[in-house]
Order: structure tokens, then sequence, then C-alpha cells
């Protein structure tokens, strides 16, 4: 079977290079009902609290930044309704521009609030370039959005430049393969590649392959303490993996949550 996934997984590449190339990124979720879209929007916010919560921290009274919120700003109304200070949105793509007045109105009924999209900061960038954001940020969040970032450092290093002293990070990070059959039947079909096979089939946005200690490295080297944690995983079964990928302690992971503070 490893055989047979290798081959299967070169092709899905190519296909996502292709579907890229003729529809661009547009499809940040994999669904587009708008009930599924509130309880997935409230879910991912109540599981930013209880990670927080166990890392000692709170939403409550931060002034937060949502890193590649996608399709909308659900998320941030939220952590608005859990007590966040403020709420400011930031991607690459602007993909919330236009967003279903039902999510919203959806979301204040389910957490009991009345917040509306004026309380909810966008700003879109395709340079992706944070240091235009104001050093004002106490918390930043993320879900499955670091997986999709070119350069862990850079972001890393700029976000070290918008945050407050003592500010924390609390993102969740995708690792496995995100097209859709293969990422089922083979989670870490990416990695089966050398690294000159899968930048062949590079295109912006493509899961960058950075594994947990890669992620700690950059981090520490800007000054941030770092503790990471799968959420997912599953079952290796004699699957084969590039030889620089074999050590990999985390390799069984599906997903991390990865929680830092900078110094201060």
């Amino acid at each position: 079977m490893n055989a047979i996934y290798w081959f299967l997984g070169v092709l899905f590449l190519a296909l996502a290079k292709a579907k890229h190339a003729i529809h661009g990124y547009t499809t940040p979720k994999p669904f587009s009902d708008i009930q599924r879209c509130i309880t997935y929007d409230a879910s991912i916010a109540e599981t930013w609290v209880e990670e927080l919560r166990g890392f000692g921290e709170s939403v409550r009274g931060k002034r937060v930044l949502e890193l590649g919120p996608g399709s909308d700003l659900g998320t941030g109304l939220c952590l608005l309704s859990h007590g966040a200070a403020s709420y400011t949105a930031f991607d690459r793509h602007d993909l919330a521009a236009d967003v279903p007045s039902e999510i919203y109105t959806g979301l204040n009924t389910l957490m009991g609030s009345n917040f509306s999209p004026s309380d909810l900061n966008y700003v879109a960038r395709g340079d992706f370039n944070m240091e235009v954001l104001p050093q004002a940020f106490d918390l930043v969040v993320s879900n499955a959005a670091f997986e999709h970032f070119d350069d862990i450092e850079r972001t890393a290093r700029q976000l070290s430049k918008v945050v407050t002293p003592g500010a924390v990070l609390c993102a969740f990070i995708d690792l496995q393969t995100h097209s859709r059959w293969i990422r089922e039947a083979d989670p870490n079909n990416i990695y089966r590649y050398p690294r000159w096979l899968y930048r062949l089939f590079y295109f912006p946005g493509q899961p960058n392959r950075v594994r947990p200690h890669e992620y700690r490295q950059a981090f520490e080297r800007c000054g941030w303490t770092v503790h990471i944690h799968a959420m997912q995983t599953f079952h290796l079964n004699g699957r084969t993996v590039h030889k620089e990928f074999r050590a990999d302690p985390l390799l069984n992971a599906t997903s991390i949550a990865l929680l830092a503070r900078i110094a201060g």
C-alpha cells in the first residue's frame, strides 16, 4: 500500500496545484452550510478558551489578533462574547469581506450576545506583512492557518513586534495532508516525498510540512517560551515517510496545539 499511496499522493499534489492555478484560494472551509459554520466557529472559539485555561490564561479583557480567519469572522464574535476587549483578524486573502449576516445572527443567538460586524476589525494584505498593525495585542489565536504560511520564522518575528510584553499565542495547526480523499486514507501522505519533489507542486498556501520541533525552534529564537501537544493522532500502521521525517516523535499527530508566551 505504501507504493500505491506514494503514486496517488503525487496525483493529488498535481491536482491541488492545477486547482489553485485555475480557481485560486477560495475554499478555506470544506463546507458552506450556514448552520455548520455557526457550530464550527463556536467550537473553535470554545477550544481556544479551554486550551488557554489549561495554560493559566483567559480571553477576558484581552485584545485579540486572529491569524488566517478564513471565510468569516465568527470566531471573533465568539471571543468577544467570552469577554475579549477587542478582536482583529489578519489574513493574506480577502475571504471574509462578504459574509452572510445569518452567521453572525446565529452566533449572537447561540452565545447570548449582541455584537455586530462593525465590532470585528479585519485586515487583509497580499504580502502578509503584520508590521502594519499596532503593537497592541495581548493574545494571538489561529486555527488551521500556520501550516499554510511560507516562512514561519518571519511570522514569528513579525508577531513579536505587534504583541505586548508577556502576550500569549494559542494556535491549532493541521499537520496532515489536505486533499480530501487522500487525507482520510493516508493522513501523512505529504511527508512521503523529498523536498525537491514536493516543491515541484508548490503553490501559495500549499501545506508547508513544518514539523512541531521546527515551530518550537522558530518561536524560541524570537523570544517565546513554547509548549506543544498533540490534539489528534492516528495509527501509523507501517506507513513510510521520507527519511527527513522518520525521527519525528510526533509523526502520528494530525494536529497540534502550540501555546507560547513572549518574554515580558
